[in-house]
């Protein structure tokens, strides 16, 4: 397929980006981005003319000659998950260090083989409301009371993940930006971008941060502090006043 050069542009593909439609080979290196969203290996559509897809992170297979960071990743719930109405969540802790990280499927399956790390998987509620709805006299939980109830029970596994989490509504409040549609009635396609632009899982800070470490002062006992006295003043007795005068 040829197209003028105005109507594509050429772009550089990194490894887990992209894979070739048809074989599931993946591929690295340069790529076109046509006007119509088409996507070919190449300087040019018909340099290769092999088209190519986006991979999916989570079902990419682990390469065995790649040492998988620890380190928090960037995760979006999917479609799917909303219309199931939650998504999982993959946490695992470093015994040694303490630190608490977040990471997709495929790298959980991993790193949790390692001795020195420990996880748990997290049911995280996506569906609305967020806050707990009271009507005539019973109470229905809503997304915040049923993820910090979940969290609770992971956190006897991941201990202080209770901490490390700090918005127990993240990814609920999602809504459509096309006029007219809800977002459950939108293309798969339109649903992932509306999706991407929430605020993603990463957390910097704790909820609560860590006390100070206090330092105790240094003391050198090759040369140790002269004893302190305390000095007293003798009263002066009051002497004897005097004798005086008879007579």
């Amino acid at each position: 397929m040829w197209l003028p050069i105005f109507k594509y542009l050429l772009k550089f593909a990194k490894p887990g980006m992209f894979q070739l439609k048809g074989t599931g080979q993946e591929y690295e290196g340069q790529y076109v981005e046509t006007n119509a969203g088409k996507l070919y290996a190449g300087e040019s559509p018909t340099d290769t003319g092999l088209e190519l897809v986006s991979i999916d992170n989570d079902d990419m297979f682990f390469r065995g000659n790649k040492t998988v960071p620890f380190e928090t990743e960037t995760v979006y719930p999917t479609p799917e998950d909303y219309t199931r109405g939650f998504m999982l969540r993959y946490f695992l802790k470093n015994q040694t260090t303490g630190k608490i990280i977040e990471v997709k499927n495929i790298n959980y399956i991993e790193l949790i083989k390692k001795k020195y790390y420990n996880g748990s998987i997290l049911k995280w509620i996506i569906s609305k409301p967020a806050k707990d709805i009271f009507n005539q006299g019973y109470v229905f939980n809503g997304a915040i009371t049923r993820n910090k109830a979940n969290t609770k029970q992971v956190s006897f596994i991941v201990k202080g993940l209770d901490i490390f989490i700090t918005e127990y509504d993240q990814f609920v409040n999602i809504e459509s930006d096309v006029e007219g549609f809800k977002f459950e009635e939108l293309p798969k396609k339109e649903k992932i971008r509306i999706i991407k632009q929430q605020r993603p899982n990463l957390q910097r800070k704790p909820k609560v941060k860590p006390k100070p470490f206090k330092r105790l002062p240094l003391v050198d006992f090759s040369n140790p502090p002269e004893p302190q006295t305390t000095q007293t003043t003798a009263s002066s007795g009051g002497g004897g006043g005097g004798g005086g005068g008879g007579g």
